[in-house]
């Protein structure tokens, strides 16, 4: 059957069994999934299930970005999709405890200033015990590109009140001016690990979709992101290197075969020979 065929005689079959349902009082809850959404609706605070109808799933916007303070005007944003710690293997998530309308962390000790940041996460109870998390971040002037940039060079986790576990930070910087993203900033594994943990190793940290600003934020939204992925990836360098290599013998073929040259004379094995006088 053509698909518009299929579409229309399961549409008449949907029709059929909720008319059925309708008709008898009986109350129910219908999920019809799709690839995607028919449509998205901003404002569903004076929708009601009549008003709706047959709809898709709807996926809702993202939680805003955790920021710091927490009114008035943001000096720190911070968000991940996912926000997990874990001790001795067992992952805690943190995601929900962060980010969303009124999250239960607390963000008062936290410090800005023009050369250095920091953003404290305080956690009430996780596996019934307290738990801190800090960011350090420094901004610092560069003469060669004469433009401030942010780094992330400490992460601090503290677990009721013991020492804290320090991971040192790679590669996570940006313009001033600029946001951070990475797709994911994590301890493991550590060849790959921009979490770079100093002394145990029993402590781990994972955020996916990570992004923090802490400098030049005029809103409650990340300005430009810099990535942590590089413009070449090694895919990009391989089709690089074998396209010139292709060039190259191509180049190389294409002189040869233009440098040929035909004899001017043959040789005609029915006739004389052909004698070439030499001369002094």
């Amino acid at each position: 059957m053509a698909p518009k065929e299929v579409l229309t005689s399961n549409d008449e079959i949907l029709g059929q069994v909720l008319s059925a349902l309708q008709s008898e009082d009986i109350p129910y809850t219908a999920i019809l999934t799709a690839l995607r959404p028919s449509r998205v609706v901003r404002d569903v605070s004076d929708l009601t299930p009549e008003k709706m109808g047959r709809q898709l799933l709807q996926k809702d916007e993202a939680p805003p970005p955790l920021r710091f303070p927490e009114s008035g005007t943001p000096q720190i944003l911070f968000w991940a999709s996912n926000f997990s710690v874990a001790f001795n293997n067992t992952w805690h998530d943190l995601t929900n405890l962060t980010f969303g309308n009124n999250p239960p962390v607390n963000v008062n000790d936290s410090k800005w200033s023009p050369q250095a940041s920091q953003l404290v996460l305080k956690y009430g109870n996780v596996n019934r015990s307290s738990l801190t998390i800090r960011f350090h971040i420094r901004n610092v002037l560069y003469n060669v590109s004469a433009r401030h940039w942010f780094s992330l060079h400490l992460v601090e986790v503290i677990r009721g009140g013991g020492a804290p576990i320090r991971f040192n930070v790679t590669q996570i910087t940006a313009p001033s001016n600029y946001s951070f993203s990475c797709a994911q900033v994590s301890s493991f594994p550590p060849s790959e690990a921009l979490l770079v943990p100093d002394g145990r190793q029993d402590v781990k940290v994972m955020m996916a979709d990570f992004q923090i600003q802490s400098y030049n934020v005029t809103g409650p939204r990340f300005s430009y992101a810099s990535d942590c992925s590089g413009f070449f990836s090694p895919g990009i360098w391989m089709g690089l290197l074998t396209s010139l290599l292709l060039v190259a013998i191509f180049t190389y073929g294409l002189h040869m075969v233009m440098s040929l040259k035909t004899m001017d004379r043959f040789d005609d094995p029915k006739g004389p020979t052909i004698s070439v006088p030499q001369t002094e």
